[in-house]
């Protein structure tokens, strides 16, 4: 029986730019990489944000058979903030693997970011965290996912919630007042991206399906004393917990946020003590997270680290010298990047008081790293000082890689929020 379909190994599969204008058939493609169906509602508010100058893949007689795409976003770095490609959508279909699509796909959109001259790092999402690391990404923003029986979650007796309050309130409410104090609160955490009024949507999207049983995406506020908001939070109740150790009903907490320390504990506070509620889980929460310094029973929470975002530097002095340093450091870095040769070569940093410089430099290398490694340490989520016991970070001055991973080192550990 004949078809009229060109079989995979016979097909010429060519690099294609997609357009708004025939995006269904586009977007069909990336449902199937990531096994899902295409519908028009879930994906309208997807659509909005999507680039489509910045979106491609490969066709065989005009059928998607990959996919790639970039959101242009801001990154909070320690001490300040840079545009960011956020890399997206990355499909191969199951025929068309094994024929370096995706070699070809990643190498074409890190130089397209590159030549832009605007984004001097890429982000993304694993959905496989073996694969992005030959490309040059490092892992750079680990993430917790807590839970916990919520009566053994009693604050220490040190610990206050103020003369404010919380309240539960609609999402228009929330989204008005928390998407400004999210605005004053960014420059805090280093990993966090910005989020216009379309992100939002995208943020807090919440079709039944997703659910799981559960109920609709809730959300609180709290109210200092003088009644302005300084903390939100948003949560869903779901049924009994699967968990044979986490029995009864289960608050799941998405986002929480606050500017003081009270408010924080508060809205804690709020979620932890829901009636008819025994366990909650967070799925997405920072290392540093302080819930767990104040509860009165350190064993109360369960902490697991899973990964997070992955870091990529595109063009390595400018991302070196937007952000800050925690110490001093003059040193020169040897950096390897097999993709992107402007990066490669040996650099000289310098930090001080005026900011970072990085130049080109002659001089013999204090330590040598891929730019993946590089790429780890950037936002000081992983030290240097860790990479280089692993045998990834080589140095040829003693005492180099603890300056510089001193120096890279931020009080506030890096975390995203946003998948995207």
């Amino acid at each position: 029986m004949s078809t009229t379909r060109i079989p995979p190994h016979l097909a010429e599969p060519k690099l294609v730019y997609a357009t708004q204008d025939a995006s269904e058939a586009y977007i069909t493609a990336v449902a199937r990489g990531f096994h899902g169906d295409y519908t028009a509602d879930h994906w309208e508010l997807e659509t909005k944000v999507f680039e489509w100058d910045r979106t491609f893949g490969f066709t065989v007689e005009d059928r998607w058979i990959s996919t790639c795409g970039a959101f242009s976003r801001t990154m909070t770095v320690p001490g300040g903030a840079v545009p960011v490609a956020a890399v997206t959508i990355v499909t191969v279909a199951p025929s068309y693997r094994r024929r370096g699509l995706l070699n070809q796909m990643m190498r074409h959109q890190l130089e397209d970011v590159q030549n832009r001259g605007i984004e001097p790092v890429a982000l993304l999402w694993a959905s496989e965290s073996l694969i992005y690391g030959r490309y040059g990404y490092g892992h750079a923003t680990p993430r917790l996912q807590i839970s916990g029986l919520t009566r053994s979650t009693s604050f220490r007796p040190s610990v206050t919630l103020g003369s404010g309050s919380t309240d539960e309130v609609t999402r228009e409410e929330y989204v008005t007042a928390a998407a400004g104090l999210r605005d004053e609160l960014l420059a805090q955490r280093p990993g966090s991206l910005n989020r216009t009024a379309d992100w939002w949507n995208v943020n807090l999207y919440d079709p039944e399906a997703w659910r799981k049983g559960a109920s609709a995406l809730r959300f609180a506020l709290h109210f200092g004393a003088s009644g302005q908001v300084d903390g939100y939070a948003s949560f869903r109740v779901g049924g009994d917990s699967d968990d044979d150790q986490l029995p009864g009903r289960q608050v799941v907490v998405g986002e929480v946020d606050a500017a003081t320390p009270d408010a924080y504990a508060g809205l804690w506070r709020y979620l932890l003590d829901l009636d008819l509620v025994r366990s909650f889980r967070q799925y997405v929460a920072p290392l540093d997270e302080p819930l767990r310094h104040l509860v009165d029973d350190q064993r109360a929470i369960k902490s697991e680290i899973l990964d997070g975002t992955y870091a990529r530097l595109v063009d390595l002095p400018s991302a070196l010298e937007a952000r800050g340093y925690s110490r001093d450091v003059d040193t020169v870095i040897e950096v390897h990047d097999a993709l992107l040769p402007a990066n490669a070569g040996t650099f000289r940093l310098q930090t001080g008081s005026d900011g970072a410089s990085v130049t080109r430099s002659t001089a013999s290398p204090d330590l040598s790293l891929d730019t993946r490694e590089l790429g780890a340490s950037y936002l000081g989520g992983t030290s240097l000082e860790s990479l280089h016991r692993a045998g990834l970070v080589q140095e040829h001055r003693p005492g180099a890689v603890t300056a510089l991973a001193a120096a890279l080192h931020w009080p506030i550990a890096p975390f995203c929020a946003d998948f995207f």
